[in-house]
């Protein structure tokens, strides 16, 4: 994996940091966002006890994930691993690290990102390309969020994807929406 500024590229993976302009996102991006910011203490980010999931709308939770962010060799460990993602990777992550994602330059792009949410402090946006196994090309955007553990120490990144459908990322005949790897 190269990093060029903050263009990541690998062989199958390439993910490219976008400004943070609230004011552009829009349904479930909007959503998250203004429930993160509006729970932001002095230090511009929520405590974990502010967040509560029963909340959150139903389109967001299948799309969600939530990491712990753990002081050993694992780095992040997925605590919530939303449905969709299970259904588009075919495996559910709960409970394991970044790092054992297995699509080629996904692990490394998220370790990357979620590392530049905790230092950030703040939101951050990415545009991130792959292609499956399979051969199939996936865009999407990912909004990370960094929640503190309740004092200064990130201790948790919030992350949700929006899905981009093009006739480039799409297979030939197929309806919207995200399909398994």
């Amino acid at each position: 994996m190269v990093v060029f500024g903050e263009v990541i590229v690998s062989d199958a993976f390439s993910a490219e940091e976008l400004s943070v302009d609230p004011s552009t996102f829009t349904g479930d991006f909007a959503w998250l966002h203004g429930y993160w910011a509006a729970r932001a203490g002095a230090n511009g980010m929520p405590a974990w006890a502010d967040i509560r999931l029963v909340d959150f709308p139903a389109t967001i939770l299948p799309w969600l994930v939530i990491m712990d962010v753990v002081a050993d060799h694992r780095s992040f460990i997925f605590r919530y691993w939303g449905t969709e993602r299970t259904n588009l990777q075919g495996v559910d992550m709960t409970g394991k690290s970044v790092k054992e994602l297995k699509i080629p330059g996904l692990a490394a792009a998220m370790l990357h990102q979620n590392e530049r949410a905790v230092a950030a402090r703040g939101a951050i946006l990415y545009l991130n390309r792959f292609t499956t196994p399979s051969g199939r090309a996936v865009k999407y955007e990912a909004l990370r969020l960094p929640v503190t553990d309740g004092g200064e120490r990130v201790g948790k990144v919030l992350a949700l994807s929006r899905y981009i459908e093009d006739e480039e990322a799409r297979f030939p005949g197929e309806e919207t929406g995200p399909r398994p790897v």
